[in-house]
Formats: C-alpha cells, sequence, structure tokens
C-alpha cells in the first residue's frame, strides 16, 4: 500500500448513558427525593408536565403537598400527596398532588425506599407517578352519561306513566259519559211503571176512604202515594241533571241553586242525621251564570260532605253553608262558606284534592272527578274554591262568586294599568 494513501478517520457517536436516557424519556413521572432534607434531587421530564413546574421550580418536595385545609381539596375523596408517603415503600391507587396553577393533579404513586447504606450516605425515596387524568376524565364522562341515560329513563317512565293515566282517565271518562246516557234512558223507562204505581195507590187511596175507612190501611196506601211522588221528582231532577250542562248563563240566586241541589240528597241526609243550615245575607245580588253547572257544583261539595261525616262514624253531623257578600269588594263578589264537621283530610290528600281521578273513597263508591270538575266550572266564570281541612277537625270550602264575570276584566286596576 502506497504511504501517500490518506487514512480516512471514522467519527465514533458519543456515548449515551441509557440509564440517563430511560429516566428522562419515561412515559411516567419520576421523582427522586432526600428523605432527610425534603429536597428534590432529581425529576424527568414527565414530572414537570404533570405538575406545571419547570426545573427550576422543583426544590423541596413539599410543593407537591396539598393543602388539606383548603376548600378544593376538601371536595376530593383522593389521598393527598403528603411526606409519610415518601417515608415507606408502598403503592397508593389514587392519590393528589398540588399542581402549580393551584389545582391538583390525580395520580396512583409507587414509592421505593432507600437507605443510606444503599446509596452510600443518604436516603432516598424513589417515587413513579403514574398520571390518572385520563382516567379521571372517563370516570366522569361515564358518571355524566350514566346521569344522563338515568334522566332518559326516568323521563320515559314519567311519559309511560303519564300514557297510561291518561289511557285510563279517557276509559273512566267513557264509562262516565255512558253513565249519564244510561242514567238518562233509564229515568226515561221508570217514569212509565211509576205512574201506574202512583195511579193505581192513588185509587186505591180513594177506595179506602170511601169504602173502608181502615185507618191503618190508609197509612200505608199514603205512605205508597208519598214516596210515588218523591220517586217521580227524583227521576225529574235525573233527567234534567243529565241535559243541564247545555243551558244558557242567566241571572240566579245562589240560595235557590243551593236549595235545588239539595233535593236529590234530602232523603239521605235525614237517614244518616244529617243536619244542614243555611246562613243568607238579606238582598244578596243574584249572578250571572249557568244556574245548572253551578248547582253541580253543589251537588258534588253536599256529596264529599255526606262521605266525609259518615266516615266519622259518629252517626250524625252537621252541614253549614254561609252565603255573604265579599267584604273587600261587595258589589263584585258573593262568598259562600261550606263547611262540615265529618273526619277531615291530611295534608296530603288536600294537596290533590282538585287533581282529576284523585279519590280516597274505595272502589265504585268515588270518580275523583267532583271537586276537579267543579273547580274548572268555578274558574270559567272567574271564581275561586280554597279549601281548609285537618283530620278530625272537619272540612272547610270557600267558594268566591263573581256577580257578573264579564265586568271583572273590565274594572280590574291591575289590567286597567
Amino acid at each position: 500500500m502506497s504511504a501517500a494513501k490518506k487514512l480516512k478517520v471514522v467519527a465514533q457517536p458519543p456515548k449515551v448513558d441509557l440509564y440517563e436516557l430511560l429516566f428522562s424519556e419515561a412515559n411516567d413521572a419520576i421523582l427522586l427525593v432526600d428523605q432527610d432534607s425534603g429536597k428534590i434531587l432529581s425529576a424527568n421530564q414527565r414530572l414537570q408536565e404533570l405538575t406545571g413546574f419547570v426545573r427550576q421550580d422543583l426544590g423541596q418536595v413539599k410543593a407537591l403537598f396539598p393543602d388539606a385545609k383548603a376548600p378544593l381539596t376538601q371536595k376530593v375523596r383522593s389521598a393527598l400527596f403528603s411526606e409519610e408517603m415518601l417515608n415507606h415503600s408502598g403503592f397508593y391507587e389514587d392519590m393528589a398532588l398540588l399542581r402549580k396553577d393551584g389545582y391538583l393533579a390525580f395520580a396512583t404513586l409507587s414509592v421505593k425506599t432507600l437507605t443510606a447504606e444503599k446509596t452510600g450516605g443518604q436516603n432516598l425515596a424513589f417515587c413513579i407517578l403514574h398520571d390518572m387524568g385520563a382516567k379521571k376524565s372517563m370516570e366522569r364522562d361515564l358518571l355524566a352519561k350514566h346521569w344522563e341515560l338515568k334522566s332518559a329513563y326516568e323521563e320515559l317512565e314519567r311519559a309511560h306513566l303519564e300514557l297510561k293515566s291518561a289511557q285510563e282517565a279517557l276509559v273512566q271518562a267513557g264509562k262516565l259519559a255512558a253513565l249519564g246516557e244510561l242514567a238518562a234512558g233509564v229515568a226515561h223507562e221508570l217514569n212509565q211503571p211509576l205512574a201506574g204505581i202512583m195511579g193505581f195507590a192513588q185509587e186505591l187511596e180513594r177506595l179506602l176512604k170511601e169504602k173502608f175507612q181502615d185507618p191503618t190501611a190508609l197509612d200505608f196506601s199514603g205512605e205508597i202515594v208519598k214516596n210515588s211522588v218523591r220517586m217521580k221528582k227524583i227521576i225529574q231532577q235525573l233527567r234534567e241533571f243529565t241535559r243541564k250542562s247545555v243551558e244558557d248563563f242567566q241571572d240566579v240566586g245562589v240560595p235557590s241553586v243551593i236549595t235545588e241541589s239539595r233535593k236529590l240528597l234530602d232523603q239521605q241526609f235525614r237517614s244518616r242525621g244529617i243536619e244542614v243550615q243555611v246562613n243568607a245575607e238579606a238582598n244578596l245580588p243574584t249572578i250571572y251564570c249557568n244556574p245548572f253547572q253551578l248547582e253541580q257544583v253543589f251537588i258534588n261539595l253536599f256529596t264529599n260532605a255526606r262521605d266525609a261525616i259518615e266516615a266519622g262514624e259518629r252517626g250524625s253531623g252537621r252541614i253549614t253553608i254561609d252565603l255573604r257578600r265579599k267584604t273587600s269588594d261587595p258589589k263584585r263578589f258573593l262568598e259562600v262558606a261550606f263547611r262540615d264537621d265529618g273526619c277531615g283530610m291530611n295534608s296530603e290528600t288536600k294537596n290533590r284534592l282538585f287533581d282529576p281521578f284523585f279519590t280516597t273513597k274505595e272502589v265504585g263508591k268515588g270518580t275523583g272527578l267532583g271537586l276537579s270538575v267543579s273547580y274548572g266550572i268555578l274558574s270559567k266564570i272567574n271564581g275561586s274554591m280554597l279549601v281548609e281541612s285537618a283530620p278530625g277537625k272537619g272540612t272547610s270550602f270557600l267558594l268566591t262568586l263573581p256577580v257578573d264575570y264579564r265586568t271583572l276584566n273590565a274594572h280590574d286596576p291591575q289590567k286597567e294599568g
């Protein structure tokens, strides 16, 4: 080989410390702490990313300890990064440490303590922290989705119950409509045989008076005639009641409406020992309404009062009705205080009293529509109905009735303003 031939010099790659490289590029945060002084001896890049501290800020490990009394830390259920964790080898599943911005970072912590004998004079704590932020975020998202799903399920369940309730209400309304038609038909069909009973009873009464003069027989025939007349009136009222809803509005006296509404129930009141007392102010003005719808309101109140008194099991009772002008506006409103001394109601029943189809009566003894319908009738004429009741203390309804609901809006100072 020629001496003049130039030798090629190959550059050697720089020597790399593989342990230092692994420490620096690890996916988990690594921290080396002097246990005696609490000084951070070494920390990799991932720890800086996790905590927000740069190398110059990482002095004492206490900077990473959250304040247990701070409002932010009191809301979390995780263990707080503390000096005790660095004194013993161990693993902490869910741990919170303080970031530079004041917020918390969540991580799993693995601690390995190294004694002075092994390190040549220093007691060290070697810590590996695995970031749980992504997992926490996933847990929050999963929890949020869970509550959304639960809320959607509850909404669907409510919609299902409402649909079921509406279907039951529709069926019940259909039954009531059919019952009304049936009642009208039955009342019509009963008129003919009742007319025959009345005719023969009256003829029998005449013959007894003229030929036999038997007091007992006369009493019996008189009872037949009297009760036949009463049955005729009841049937007539029932037929009128089933078709009265189409009647027009007119000026009516409230006392006369109350009297008419009592007729269907007078015999029941007497048989149950229920006394009805009506107190009315003199010269009360008439009110403009559908008299037969207002009669329906009082029939419902009388019926409920009868059942409440009967439920009290005292064998008697009293219904008191006071009619008066409203003290605050006597020219435009009347008040009707309707009270009974029956069994009364608890607060739960009172709160649902005007809900359609709500009833505390046994199956077949109530539809739960009476007070709901009554409330609707009064609302149409700008009237109102308030109730006060307590168990064992009876029930009181206060009805406010406008003299002429058509003039209320025109004279309402708030609406004029």
